[in-house]
């Protein structure tokens, strides 16, 4: 994903970066922070996933990449405002609560990292995204929570409304691959579109669950998780899921769990 913000101003955090906590950050502790207003909403493009909006909030726990989460803005005494908390979306019934879907991510070596409490990032709450999943969901179907920020098949009082799945977690993309040495950890493939960060990767050269890190799509560059077993050559595939985790695509336009119906 190469998310664009639409506005004219220049300086916004990017969609898939985060912002550590003040602590670790080295910065005074008078400095301000966030560098971004906390609870402020964003639009943005992207080529393939299209329009969305996105709130830049706080992580009040740690909430794994692309994980469903809540919202609950909570005043700060010290620097008198309200942070938006952000936690991973409880498996109960009847919350009623605002949804998004967390889309920073650490990318450290190694790993795709979840957030950990106290870093903040951006979260959609309207568009088109992979979600954190316990199973592929159908497209054209409602959903729910159904775990601790994931996603499945729709269940009573925890539907997630304002949302529907388009493309399940079946999904595959295919590439050319153009370059990719053994040892390293970027591959240079034919088309990035389709790719997504916490995708699969596999191919002839690419290294065992080989998760995909970041994307260039200047450059049309993959970094994976772990390093190229071999050169790697034919074809590279993005896959949707490894049996375990299951990323379904869904369309969201500010979404909530369901709450009291009575």
């Amino acid at each position: 994903m190469t998310w664009k913000f639409n506005d004219q101003y220049m300086g916004y955090l990017p969609i898939e970066s985060f912002v550590p906590t003040l602590a670790l950050s080295g910065l005074p502790l008078t400095t301000p922070w966030p560098p971004i207003p906390s609870g402020l909403v964003m639009a943005a493009e992207d080529p393939v996933w299209g329009p969305g909006e996105f709130i830049f909030a706080k992580a009040a726990g740690t909430i794994r990449l692309r994980a469903l989460v809540s919202f609950l803005p909570v005043w700060n005494a010290t620097n008198r405002n309200y942070d938006w908390n952000v936690v991973e979306a409880a498996n109960v019934t009847l919350s009623g609560r605002m949804v998004g879907v967390a889309m920073s991510e650490q990318g450290s070596v190694g790993a795709v990292n979840a957030l950990t409490i106290g870093q903040w990032g951006w979260f959609m709450v309207t568009g088109l995204t992979p979600i954190n999943g316990t199973a592929s969901v159908a497209a054209d179907v409602a959903f729910a929570v159904v775990a601790a920020g994931q996603i499945g098949a729709n269940a009573v009082s925890k539907q997630i409304l304002n949302a529907r799945i388009v493309t399940p977690a079946t999904q595959t993309v295919v590439a050319n691959a153009i370059e990719g040495v053994s040892g390293g950890d970027t591959i240079r493939v034919s088309n990035v579109d389709g790719f997504f960060v916490g995708c699969y990767l596999s191919g002839t050269g690419v290294g065992a669950s080989a998760i995909c890190k970041t994307i260039d799509r200047n450059a049309q560059v993959l970094t994976a998780s772990v390093v190229n077993s071999a050169a790697v050559t034919g074809v590279v595939t993005g896959t949707y899921n490894n049996a375990t985790i299951f990323y379904s695509v869904a369309q969201l336009n500010r979404p909530i769990i369901q709450g009291p119906i009575t």
